[in-house]
């Protein structure tokens, strides 16, 4: 009969209360496993042993006196028991309940489990004997990091590790054609469960969490299930084992192993809260202990790997690769740099005057917007200087506009000398020039013009024929103490007419705005 099963959400093996945590299946694809005749199932004497886990106070001996009725479980049991990692040196034990004793209940249900699961199906693409090594070496894996990691969890660990694809078998049950001729293969982990997700709408795992439920499996595992193909990225100690244990399995079944530790061992860099030491214990105790586990599991095992030898290529390739990528970031810091320069550059073209240095009119005019609106909102006093050359078209007609020029260029040098640092000083057009001078009231931008006419009458320009070359400057001042000024423009129009009063008194001069 077809299993008679809803939703993860719905089920609880632990206490039999909804389970709101354990997201649900999409409704198509429930549907579908719902009504599935070759899902994978469980021996009698495994779901017995599945059901008993879900009492209350399960006792041993219950367990034991179940087992003890299937023969070829009670071996895989005594097997297990006796294996290097649960003996330790102690006698073999012999009894089914000296096993289960031994073993504890969450390695009790790996046995039970894995039992019952088949080792070939229905498709000849589908790689069973692929997916027993990543389940063995996974568990194993897992386990030891959980030695360290979260030590109380550690049966909990191994068995969900070992039945963590179990969601493939079932998808694979479901859709057995369409399931082989979608996936890219199962040695692919990432790329089949995007796939997966693309075509059903989840992934095995998801798929797997809801078997699992359906068996009677504790609550906990389900959970355990889902969430062993997340990101490494995950502060819970338990989480962290099974998402690594997944990909040190495939690292170590990959075709080029030692690249593919070297690229596992760089993304556990950021990871500050694992001593990468876990993972070459762990990798040390794969390499003893996959043969007996592989035979107890009956499946082919898996490449006999030089545990250290392969870390050090890994860490090797990793170095190089680091190398690599230094270099390259090098290259593209220099390319950065080189851009940011030229984008300085073409902004200071955008923003000077590209024969004196100054700030150019477009970019006075912009700046001095921004202080007038910013100074009024403030209160804050503001001035602006409009300063004139004198005489210079007589300048040019007579020594000619390179002459000019010079003389334009060293005055600005000088200009851009004696403002503070507060100040914007900028070439307006021609001979004239700005000084937007912010938080100045008009008495102190007096002081500025008098001394830059005191630099202009004492120190010559240029050289022309020989001699010095003197050249004066009327200069107005336009202040907001001085009218309201409907804007920026204004103010400028009201320091260039103040200017061209001085132009009209005999040039050489000062004055300021009045209304």
């Amino acid at each position: 009969m077809p299993l008679d099963r809803t939703s993860i959400a719905e089920l609880d093996a632990d206490t039999g209360l909804p389970a709101p945590d354990l997201p649900s299946l999409p409704d198509l694809l429930r549907d579908r496993l719902a009504t599935c005749r070759t899902l994978p199932s469980l021996p009698a004497a495994a779901a017995r042993v599945i059901g008993l886990a879900r009492s209350p106070e399960p006792c041993l001996n219950d367990f034991a006196k179940i087992i003890e009725q299937d023969q070829a479980l009670t071996m895989r049991l005594l097997a297990l028991a006796n294996s290097a990692f649960y003996a330790r040196g102690t006698n073999r034990v012999t009894s089914c309940l000296d096993a289960v004793s031994r073993l504890g209940l969450d390695a009790t249900l790996a046995a039970a489990l894995s039992f019952g699961l088949p080792r070939t199906g229905s498709s000849d693409t589908l790689e069973y004997d692929y997916l027993w090594q990543r389940a063995i070496i996974a568990a194993l894996s897992a386990q030891q990091l959980a030695q360290q990691l979260c030590p109380r969890e550690t049966g909990q660990v191994f068995t969900t590790a070992l039945i963590q694809d179990i969601g493939i078998l079932a998808l694979e049950a479901v859709d057995t054609n369409g399931y082989t001729e979608r996936i890219p293969g199962v040695r692919h982990h990432e790329m089949l469960c995007e796939t997966e997700r693309r075509h059903y709408g989840c992934d095995h795992a998801l798929v797997g969490a809801w078997l699992a439920v359906g068996w009677g499996v504790p609550h906990h595992l389900a959970a355990g299930i889902i969430e062993s193909h997340g990101p490494l990225m995950d502060g819970n100690p338990r989480n962290l084992c099974l998402r690594l244990s997944c990909r040190i399995a495939d690292s170590w079944l990959s075709p080029t192993p030692a690249q593919a530790f070297s690229n596992l061992l760089h993304q556990l860099a950021p990871l500050a809260s694992l001593d990468i030491a876990l993972v070459v214990s762990a990798m040390e105790d794969l390499q003893h202990r996959l043969p007996s586990m592989a035979e107890l599991f009956e499946a082919t095992c898996p490449p006999d790997l030089n545990s250290v030898a392969l870390l050090a290529e890994a860490k090797e390739l990793l170095f190089e690769q680091n190398l690599r990528l230094h270099h390259r970031l090098t290259e593209k810091q220099r390319e950065l740099e080189a851009l940011h320069a030229s984008h300085v550059e073409l902004d200071e073209q955008h923003r000077t005057d590209h024969l004196t240095r100054l700030a150019n009119r477009p970019w006075l005019e912009k700046l001095l917007n921004h202080h007038f609106e910013g100074s009024r909102l403030s209160q804050q006093s503001l001035t602006v200087m409009f300063i004139d050359l004198d005489h210079f078209k007589r300048i040019n007609d007579h020594y000619g506009h390179r002459f000019g020029d010079e003389v334009l260029i060293h005055f600005s040098a000088a200009l851009d000398n004696m403002v503070r640092e507060s100040d914007i000083a900028g070439r307006y057009g021609g001979e004239e020039f700005l000084v937007i001078m912010p938080h100045t009231r008009r008495d102190q931008a007096v002081i500025l013009a008098d001394r830059i006419r005191h630099y202009l009458n004492t120190q010559p320009l240029a050289q022309a024929e020989g001699e010095p070359l003197h050249v004066t400057a009327s200069i107005g001042i336009a202040s907001l103490e001085d009218a309201e000024f409907k804007d920026a423009n204004a103010m400028v129009d009201a320091a260039d007419k103040a200017m061209y009063g001085v132009k009209h008194d005999g040039r050489d001069g000062v004055a300021h705005y009045k209304e």
